[in-house]
């Protein structure tokens, strides 16, 4: 089973969560404040994380009283309420997580999360990461190879999220690598396109994060 979490941020595409609950199963956690958004869509999670000082009152009861398991935490504590979510995750041997709300007015928060899904996927805890980076933006983060569908022309970068990321491979991509080393301080890789359908990236060393803006 896939994991699902939905955090607190304001920037993603709620047309995307929809269309992925119908194509899959995942065990759905939500981050402190993104219960309100699992409200309004109508989502029903399987554990909801966090010290929850963002989360409306009447929605904890809802919630509580559908028996939805409650994790909380104490506000002042040494990792963030995503961090503790992928923790939970992890524990119960999901290796491909689905992420909507890091992304929002708390560059912070953004950067943090960032820190701590390079660090899950790097130690290999996680294999596979996509988040939901706003309206059509995807990005995948992963330490092997990710395939992605889309349109021809759509764009498509590359961004090391390592100091550096050896044997990069691509392919149906418009600018072809074939066992790259690419680099962290560098922007060789970005905008790139689609040539066809499905394309794929292939690295040996580092963590990669592929964006994907659909058109």
């Amino acid at each position: 089973m896939k994991g699902l979490l939905i955090a607190s941020g304001e920037s993603w595409d709620r047309a995307l969560l929809i269309e992925e609950l119908k194509r899959d199963k995942f065990f759905i956690i939500c981050v402190d404040g993104g219960t309100n958004y699992a409200y309004e869509l109508g989502i029903i999670p399987n554990m909801t994380i966090g010290d929850m000082d963002s989360v409306e009152s009447s929605l904890l009861k809802y919630y509580k009283e559908l028996d939805v398991p409650f994790k909380e935490y104490p506000r002042d504590k040494d990792k963030t309420d995503f961090h503790l979510a992928l923790e939970e995750l992890e524990r119960f041997g999901i290796k491909e997580v689905l992420i909507f709300g890091i992304v929002g007015t708390r560059l912070d928060h953004t950067l943090s999360a960032l820190g701590v899904i390079r660090r899950f996927v790097r130690e290999n805890r996680i294999r596979l990461i996509k988040i939901s980076l706003g309206i059509k933006s995807d990005g995948y983060i992963f330490n092997r190879r990710v395939k992605i569908q889309g349109k021809p022309g759509e764009i498509i970068s590359l961004i090391p999220m390592t100091d550096k990321v050896e044997g990069v491979t691509t392919h149906n991509l418009r600018y072809k690598l074939d066992k790259a080393d690419i680099y962290l301080e560098d922007s060789l890789t970005v905008s790139n396109e689609i040539e066809k359908s499905p394309c794929s990236v292939e690295i040996e060393g580092g963590v990669m994060l592929v964006i994907h803006h659909r058109s």
